[in-house]
């Protein structure tokens, strides 16, 4: 693998990686990248840093959060983000379309209604519409946990999962929703969760890098004959 000084004026958010290489990016590096990446597939800026947020602390935890974030933001390419928000109704969330929720909005949207009546908490269900991608919700649902005691189990058609808390249960649950879309349960129980430390990083291909900092790309602004024009001083400051 051959990493090369990075050159500001190609705009990507990450080193340019040979060969077909993998690498394995800090997760500051991979919140910068997903966020642009999310933004640049159309999310709004808000939740493109949830998305950011989301994809870094998968890597925290050792699992491969870009390349789930990039499935996800491929399969939505042409649709319209908020088709894929949650409408907000008591005890059953489902998006106004009939299509797959955005998992990202999905999680940022249960954190805004922790603790309200719409919202989950402990003793209660809320069933949810299809989810694309459920993996990248299990960040927010970590520090929702983590913030107001609670233990969540998620069911789906055909698997569940409980999130307790420690790396194995975060193992076992990505490892069952990685690249499902399902309509899934959600059930809060009281209960200190367990500390989950962080994981091996684990490596991004090429590919995924690639792809991502296509997405992001489309942040930048092209250069016009009239930015050209206007470029450099317009005085002269010879004495």
């Amino acid at each position: 693998m051959m990493i090369e000084p990075h050159d500001q004026t190609r705009g990507d958010s990450t080193p340019y990686i040979e060969d077909g290489q993998s690498a394995a990016l800090s997760c500051n590096e991979v919140a910068s990248l997903c966020m642009k990446a999310a933004r640049g597939a159309g999310m709004s800026w808000g939740l493109a840093e949830e998305a950011g947020f989301a994809a870094a602390w998968l890597v925290h935890h050792g699992f491969d959060g870009p390349s789930h974030l990039y499935a996800h933001l491929d399969r939505a390419q042409g649709l319209a983000w908020g088709d894929l928000c949650p409408t907000v109704t008591l005890g059953e969330w489902q998006a106004p379309s009939g299509r797959a929720l955005c998992p990202i909005a999905l999680g940022a949207t249960l954190c805004d209604y922790a603790g309200l009546p719409e919202g989950i908490k402990i003793g209660s269900s809320l069933k949810i519409g299809k989810v694309d991608h459920p993996v990248l919700l299990i960040p927010f649902l970590a520090v929702l946990a983590a913030s107001n005691d609670i233990l969540f189990d998620i069911e789906w058609p055909g698997g569940t999962a409980s999130l307790e808390g420690g790396l194995n249960a975060f193992i076992h649950a990505i490892a069952a929703l990685g690249g499902r879309q399902v309509p899934i349960t959600l059930t809060a129980r009281a209960g200190k969760p367990e500390a989950a430390i962080g994981g091996k990083p684990p490596n991004i291909s090429a590919m995924t890098i690639a792809a991502l900092n296509t997405l992001a790309m489309r942040t930048t602004v092209p250069s016009s004959e009239s930015s050209r024009a206007g470029a450099g001083s317009t005085t002269n400051d010879n004495d």
